[in-house]
């Protein structure tokens, strides 16, 4: 999201607040996109803040009427 990298975890998280950003494009090749692209995930995919945690710390991505936790792991491109 907004040129940082998320890694998913196995939680998924119950409340999600408001919606924060969505997969703007998918691709499998590395260093193609820049921004709110998914190398997972579908274009449209929607992400939400979680309450009480900052987006600088994790977000909720909408898998199927579930919310996966994805903590951040840096920018994306500095590793």
């Amino acid at each position: 999201m907004d040129g940082y990298i998320y890694q998913l975890s196995d939680e998924y998280v119950d409340n999600v607040g408001k919606k924060i950003g969505k997969v703007t494009k998918y691709s499998d090749t590395e260093r193609t996109y820049f921004g709110n692209f998914s190398n997972f995930y579908e274009k449209g995919t929607k992400y939400y803040a979680i309450p009480g945690i900052s987006t600088e710390e994790a977000i909720a991505i909408e898998e199927e009427g579930k919310y996966r936790k994805a903590m951040r792991d840096g920018k994306y491109g500095e590793k």
